[in-house]
């Protein structure tokens, strides 16, 4: 490898650039939606297409950074934090087999030698050049070898481009729709609507139309492995995706039993505590009737609708609507939350029953199909993972 610290000093580019573990060299705007280098970029690092950068900054999915090539843009600046580097000889390294083997965990051994103990400040290795460079690399020596392999793996990851292309366009359209087929302000039906639906949409409060079921502060501590006959919904796994749309109740953590009031198919449990807005009154909903005790665990609320489709209900909670009430009635600094009191005075415009069942069944359909795409990529990325573990030493 060959050290590159060519500055920007003829500002041959603008465009400030970061490392992703998914995407690699990516735009900084495009990926934290704004710009966080300097407005003078001429003392950063000058990169060109098809040259690597180490960034040293670590976290938990990156323990040791991350190296990554520049394969986006035909150039860009780097903070000279990184490091950067080309490939010396392509005819004894292949590019492609690189950007793979950066890919692995097996350069890591490397960086733990010349990273002293006590070495990081605030998250950021403090390795010199000189030594990073000193670090060895496992290469098969023959660059056919190489070559097959770096072109198996781009195909790989070219395919989970793909999906993960598609996966996105798929939950942008979702959010399109949402905004689309819920009445905006000021307005008494929404621009998309299904054919034979005529009429204004009526105004009813949140609290007019569920039933609250009771909750209990039922933290993790009442978690068991041993099978009791009871599970809960806890506002945590609300937040991780693990407690949203519930198929089966098997997802859900196994407690200890006890004298509760249960949930039931249908019912709608949102968790009343976020650490940010976006988050609060994140909704969750039982799509089939639980064959365990199921209850509303630690910081939900929970209901039960009475004149109005669950699903319908589900998917309104998570209108741009919704999310602005949630921030106005939202209390706290560090924890928001919601109470239900706040909650149940939520107002806004519902169709009649009919057409929130049409409604709440169009978007459970959506969510099939991204459901469906999430696991196709997820098992690529799987594959992906295996191959890497078994073809590197």
């Amino acid at each position: 490898m060959e050290g590159i610290t060519r500055k920007n000093q003829d500002l041959e580019s603008t465009l400030p650039l970061t490392i992703s573990a998914q995407y690699g060299l990516i735009d900084q705007n495009e990926f934290f939606d704004k710009r966080i280098a300097s407005k003078d970029v001429s003392g950063y690092f000058l990169v060109r297409k098809g040259e690597f950068a180490y960034n040293k900054s670590t976290s938990s999915d990156t323990p040791w950074g991350a190296i990554k090539r520049l394969d986006r843009y035909k150039n860009g600046v780097l903070s000279t934090l990184y490091i950067v580097f080309k490939i010396m000889n392509e005819e004894s390294t292949n590019s492609d087999f690189l950007v793979t083997y950066y890919d692995t965990d097996r350069w890591h051994k490397g960086i733990q030698a010349i990273a002293a103990e006590g070495a990081r400040n605030h998250g950021l290795l403090n390795i010199a050049p000189v030594d990073f460079f000193e670090t060895t690399l496992s290469l098969p020596q023959d660059i056919d070898e190489q070559r097959k392999i770096g072109e198996y793996f781009k195909q790989l990851n070219d395919l989970i481009t793909l999906h993960q292309r598609k996966l996105d366009r798929l939950k942008q359209m979702k959010q399109g729709y949402l905004q689309l087929m819920f009445p905006r302000n000021g307005e008494s039906v929404p621009r998309l609507r299904f054919a034979n639906f005529e009429g204004g949409w009526k105004q009813r409060k949140l609290g007019e139309l569920v039933d609250t079921v009771k909750s209990y502060s039922l933290s993790r501590e009442v978690e068991t492995d041993e099978p009791t006959g009871y599970r809960y919904i806890h506002y945590g796994d609300i937040h991780k995706k693990i407690a949203d749309l519930i198929e089966s109740d098997k997802q859900l953590p196994i407690i200890q039993g006890g004298s509760y009031e249960l949930l039931q198919q249908g019912d709608i449990v949102v968790a009343d505590a976020s650490e940010d807005y976006v988050g609060i009154a994140e909704p969750s909903i039982l799509l089939e009737r639980p064959t365990d005790r199921v209850v509303a665990g630690l910081h939900t609320i929970a209901m039960r609708p009475q004149e109005i489709c669950p699903l319908f209900l589900y998917y309104l909670l998570h209108t741009e609507e919704f999310k602005r009430f949630g921030s106005r009635v939202g209390t706290g600094m560090k924890v928001f939350g919601i109470t239900i009191k706040n909650l149940y005075r939520f107002a806004t415009l519902f169709p009649e029953k009919e057409e929130q069942i049409k409604i709440g069944n169009f978007f459970k359909q959506f969510d099939n199909t991204i459901i469906l795409y999430q696991a196709k990529l997820d098992k690529l990325k799987s594959l992906k993972k295996a191959y890497l573990q078994k073809m590197f030493i």
